[in-house]
């Protein structure tokens, strides 16, 4: 049978020497992308995430624009050197899945009807 991994030890603090009841350090900047129209890096913990706004700009490929909206594209990608065993640089399913899902939780808060036959890129980079 396996051993259980303690998560809180013997002094009440978390593996991480953390609290039961602390978070973990939090840093958000804005505007950290220069080409980009709107870009922010964040920091929870160890996670570090770069993310980018793109848009409204001219849809290509044209065949694929919607005349009475934007088209909304996201992509979630991690880098390879992400995770502890490297990972394989293209997109996996959970990064497909967590692209749509962005995608969905992000749409209905944006007025796509004002920006018809155009596209708007969201792309989320883990480091």
């Amino acid at each position: 049978m396996k051993e259980k991994k303690k998560l809180i030890d013997e002094n009440g603090l978390r593996l991480d020497g953390r609290k039961w009841d602390q978070l973990r350090p939090i840093k958000i900047e804005v505007g950290t992308l220069h080409n980009a129209d709107g870009s922010a890096y964040i920091e929870f913990g160890k996670n570090k995430i770069a993310a980018a706004v793109y848009g409204p700009k001219e849809m290509h490929p044209k065949h694929a624009l919607l005349p009475d909206r934007a088209v909304l594209k996201c992509r979630y990608h991690m880098a390879p050197f992400s995770v502890d065993e490297r990972k394989n640089p293209a997109p996996s399913r959970r990064e497909i899945e967590i692209s749509k899902v962005i995608r969905e939780a992000l749409q209905p808060s944006l007025i796509l009807e004002d920006y018809p036959r155009t596209a708007i890129q969201i792309y989320v980079e883990v480091l």
